[in-house]
């Protein structure tokens, strides 16, 4: 007979056991849908520009806007923040991101990877990364990208690839008028006196100390500058500067070396462009 009561227990342990699990099971859900429904970013599809057709294993980035000039006015160069998963043959894509700013632009390469920098022949939309879109928490917004074939190097016709690394060059600070580092932004060089036109080379982006190097494929003489956009001609009171350090604001570099201390001071702009200049885009 005392087997029952004996029975009965183990019964009752089992089910509140069983009570327990199911019970979690339902919290541990319940958290996970929680925070799915938190989620935000972006979501949309990768086309080809010239005939609406799906790209697959094209790549959508997230750059956090801290820095507008590195953004919008070199067409987000440097490592980035977020990176989608490759597309899928529909060209669809999802791109997590936490609530913020951020510049969103797509690419393909050629070789299907998802980093290095872009040559001939790769896709490319960097038109959304002009400005800046809000994300909102547990929101998605939706943007599509419309591929071009990229027919110079770089990110912009006319510029020449800054991650080119060759055995000759600059390297120098960006600095303002009170000599602190300008991070961000970028150095620029010229196979001529002509500083108002597109460069033939640009820096890597200075870091947070204002530091640059700009590659050359040879040596040379160059005509060295800096400006926050490159995309066209400086802006009224944007900040601008040339090398100082010769009455012509040009360099000599020769072969297998590289010249240091070339510091560029950048000031507000206030001159005007020659006649007939205006502003340049290349999307």
């Amino acid at each position: 007979m005392k087997f029952l009561p004996r029975c009965r227990a183990g019964v009752v342990l089992i089910l509140t056991l069983m009570i327990c699990v199911l019970f979690l099971g339902y919290t541990l859900d319940a958290e996970a849908q929680k925070k799915k429904k938190k989620k935000s970013g972006v979501t949309g599809k990768v086309m080809l520009f010239i005939n609406g057709e799906p790209v697959e294993k094209a790549y959508v980035y997230g750059y956090v806007g801290k820095i507008e000039s590195r953004a919008a006015s070199l067409g987000i160069v440097g490592i980035t923040d977020f990176i989608s998963h490759g597309t899928k043959k529909d060209g669809n894509f999802k791109l997590d991101l936490p609530p913020g700013k951020y510049y969103i632009v797509a690419r393909k390469r050629e070789s299907n990877a998802n980093f290095g920098p872009l040559r001939p022949g790769d896709l490319y939309d960097h038109t959304l990364g002009l400005k800046a879109v809000t994300i909102r928490k547990g929101k998605y917004i939706k943007r599509d990208f419309k591929l071009r074939r990229l027919a110079e190097p770089l990110f912009f016709q006319g510029l020449t690839m800054t991650e080119r690394i060759t055995n000759q060059g600059i390297i120098g600070r960006l600095l303002d008028e009170d000599g602190n580092d300008i991070p961000g932004t970028f150095a620029m060089a010229y196979r001529d006196d002509d500083m108002y036109r597109l460069p033939d080379f640009t820096s890597t982006v200075t870091d947070d100390e204002g530091n640059y190097t700009i590659y050359f494929p040879k040596g040379g003489r160059y005509w060295i500058a800096a400006r926050t956009n490159a995309m066209r001609v400086p802006d009224q009171g944007e900040p601008f500067g040339r090398y100082e350090g010769s009455d012509d604001h040009s360099v000599v570099v020769k072969d297998n070396e590289f010249l240091r201390d070339i510091d560029i001071t950048m000031r507000p702009y206030d001159g005007d462009p020659p006649e007939g200049y205006s502003p340049v885009h290349n999307y």
